[in-house]
């Protein structure tokens, strides 16, 4: 199933990272809704400050690549980290630097059977700042569409399983402003004994139908 996750709503974590006044107002966030997330501010001068180092934007989970013809794309709410920088719906994104980074107090994923969820957090409290991409996609109205897909690692202790790409602290800066070409130095293993898992029985926030897959 894909990756869901529980983003930060504390405005203090925006606050004290990015100097940005916003934090997430949904519980959990499902391929194809609306969730926030923080880049460098757009070249083309359409983001909130383009004097600032970050700004923060609400979008798609799910990229709309640039070629889409209805903005309804599927299967574009994860991206693959060894392969992004060549697939046909990330490596637009990819080399024109368009990186993010999604602070989540969790991700949620599908358990050992279909009455349990795994919730992944940091041992220390503090959010995950998962590495992504973001785009740009003009409908044919003329608006600007907002979106963004999450980087996944394969999971070394888990054959076959993938995981997102989780930053560390002191990496975020760079990862939002490196060259390209520096892009997937960023994009290795998170120490596993940082990270708390939990199973849990699955919740009204997780209906079976979404975790269905």
């Amino acid at each position: 199933m894909p990756i869901q996750y529980q983003p930060a709503t504390e405005r203090r974590h925006f606050k004290d990272r990015f100097d940005l006044s916003c934090g997430a107002e949904t519980a959990v966030v499902r391929p194809g809704e609306q969730g926030l997330f923080v880049r460098r501010p757009r070249a083309d001068g359409l983001g909130t400050n383009a004097s600032a180092r970050y700004e923060a934007a609400s979008g798609r989970w799910g990229l709309i690549p640039l070629f889409s013809k209805d903005g309804q794309d599927a299967g574009t709410a994860e991206a693959r980290s060894e392969s992004a920088a060549t697939e046909r719906n990330f490596y637009q994104p990819w080399k024109r630097g368009h990186r993010c980074v999604v602070l989540a107090d969790a991700l949620i994923r599908h358990g050992n059977s279909d009455d349990e969820v795994v919730r992944v957090s940091r041992a220390d409290g503090q959010p995950l700042a998962i590495a992504g991409l973001w785009n740009g996609w003009r409908a044919p109205t003329g608006e600007c569409v907002e979106s963004f897909a999450l980087l996944t690692l394969a999971a070394a202790d888990q054959p076959g399983r993938r995981w997102a790409a989780f930053l560390r602290d002191a990496w975020i800066d760079d990862w939002l402003h490196c060259p390209v070409e520096e892009t997937a130095a960023f994009l290795r293993p998170y120490a596993l004994d940082k990270l708390v898992r939990e199973t849990m029985q699955r919740d009204a926030l997780m209906p079976a139908a979404t975790l269905a897959g």
